[in-house]
């Protein structure tokens, strides 16, 4: 693919022919995978999914309780982080996204051991492809983090194309596997 352009034309396509069935039946692959991974102790970041994204729900409900949990909201041209539990509220906020409300920290003052990020595509070689915003790129570029990317299968392709403030994910799941920064693939075929 030759511009990142190019790249979110051809997967968002991909995106809408998974029928809602698939997208449920990955989704359940995904959350299975991210639960038998061997993860760093301490708190986790990880978004509140909208339609074309692996269902985060569960993965949410499945954390809480179990390590402190923050969701990001927006602030302006940044993210902030909630802290989150079976109790939080949620407003709608931009593009449709449910954003907790309470205490917004600044990523730095979090430092999540684990953060989980929406990606609208990936390569094999982890590279993420956002939605072009630069949320995320800016906020890795604040913390240190373990960045674990999910996905539809339909949205691995060959090669994102990458500048300089794009931060490569450390794992890759998807409804067929595993991919790891330098621990090769797990990634059924």
């Amino acid at each position: 693919m030759t511009d990142k352009t190019q790249a979110r034309k051809i997967i968002r396509e991909r995106l809408s022919a998974l029928s809602e069935d698939e997208k449920s039946r990955q989704s359940d692959n995904v959350f299975s995978l991210l639960k038998s991974l061997d993860l760093p102790d301490g708190s986790i970041c990880i978004y509140n999914s909208i339609c074309g994204e692996v269902d985060t729900k569960e993965i949410i409900e499945y954390f809480i309780g179990k390590r402190k949990v923050y969701l990001p909201v927006v602030d302006g041209e940044d993210m902030s982080l909630v802290e989150v539990d079976a109790d939080t509220e949620y407003r709608i906020a931009k593009w449709g996204i449910l954003e907790p409300t309470g205490k917004r920290l600044l990523p730095e003052e979090v430092n999540p051991a684990i953060t989980v990020t929406p990606l609208l595509g990936a390569d094999k070689d982890l590279n993420r492809l956002g939605k072009g915003k630069g949320y995320y790129d800016r906020y890795f570029a604040k913390v240190d983090t373990l960045k674990i990317g999910l996905a539809f299968d339909s949205q691995i392709v060959e090669k994102i194309p990458c500048e300089d403030t794009d931060k490569a994910l450390d794992i890759l799941i998807s409804a067929s596997g595993i991919l790891r920064k330098d621990r090769g693939s797990e990634l059924r075929q």
